[in-house]
């Protein structure tokens, strides 16, 4: 699996440290969503002030096997949490 984390969040960031404790293979941190495909292997993460757009066009350009924006809390790192939590909860559902 890839993440794939994109926008300018610093929650991104402290989540990008946090994915080498989750198991994907593959870890992106990138402004705008990659130009290719996205397939049931990409999870993507966005954040910033235009996490819906980004998504809404990420969304026209595959399907990725899950998708949300960095939700609100006080600290980035409050943030990043609540994220690696979803992420957790994905990574253990059967497939």
């Amino acid at each position: 699996m890839r993440l794939i984390l994109v926008g300018d969040d610093e929650a991104l960031d402290v989540l990008a440290e946090l994915s080498r404790h989750l198991d994907y293979f593959e870890v992106a941190r990138l402004d705008e969503p990659p130009a290719r495909l996205l397939d049931g292997e990409d999870h993507l993460i966005v954040g910033g002030a235009h996490a819906a757009r980004v998504i809404e066009s990420a969304l026209r350009h595959g399907t990725p096997g899950f998708v949300t924006s960095v939700p609100e809390a006080r600290t980035p790192a409050q943030r990043a949490i609540l994220v690696a939590a979803q992420l957790v909860g994905v990574a253990a559902a059967p497939q």
